[in-house]
């Protein structure tokens, strides 16, 4: 599994997030190469950032950089004492 960054939207590497369940699931569409299922994306949330898991992830065949996934929310842990 992977972690995509995707905290600096730029052309080419962007994204659209419709949230499902008050955030807890989303639909998202965007761009970019290498996200496969079960990878995690870091989205920009105001200040701070906010890490999904892929679900599941359809590539388009043209561009075939654009995406469309199924996301679950999953926050990161915290480091055990």
């Amino acid at each position: 599994m992977k972690t995509h960054d995707y905290t600096r939207r730029t052309w080419g590497h962007d994204y659209i997030f419709r949230p499902i369940d008050d955030g807890m699931k989303g639909d998202m569409s965007g761009w970019g190469y290498g996200i496969e299922q079960g990878d995690y994306l870091l989205l920009q949330n105001d200040d701070a950032s906010t890490r999904y898991q892929v679900d599941t992830i359809d590539y388009y065949a043209n561009p075939d950089d654009q995406w469309r996934a199924s996301v679950t929310f999953a926050p990161r842990q915290q480091p055990s004492k």
